[in-house]
């Protein structure tokens, strides 16, 4: 079973300076299933938590990004990645 990654770790992609930083914490926050698993796991543990219902539905969004991945080639998930991050980005800083 993977590591539980603290959501924390999932904000580091919003504080990434650049787009090349933000898909490697990305990256490194879910390299596989059994990350994907666990993230989820541990975001549905904070959805019961009143104030962690932003690091909840940010970590539910990468969820659902990264299993969309792993269904892809890595050609083309790499395509899609940046411009994904991107919006997210954009997304959560502006809320």
């Amino acid at each position: 079973m993977a590591a539980v990654t603290p959501t924390a770790d999932a904000n580091a992609i919003l504080r990434a300076p650049d787009l090349d930083s933000a898909e490697r914490a990305y990256l490194g926050l879910l390299p596989d299933m059994d990350h994907v698993d666990a993230l989820t796991r541990r975001a549905l543990g904070l959805s019961r938590a009143a104030d962690a219902a932003r690091g909840y539905a940010l970590s539910m969004t990468l969820v659902g990004l990264r299993l969309q991945e792993l269904e892809m080639g890595e050609p083309c998930a790499a395509e899609h990645r940046q411009a994904t991050l991107r919006s997210l980005r954009q997304a959560f800083t502006a809320a």
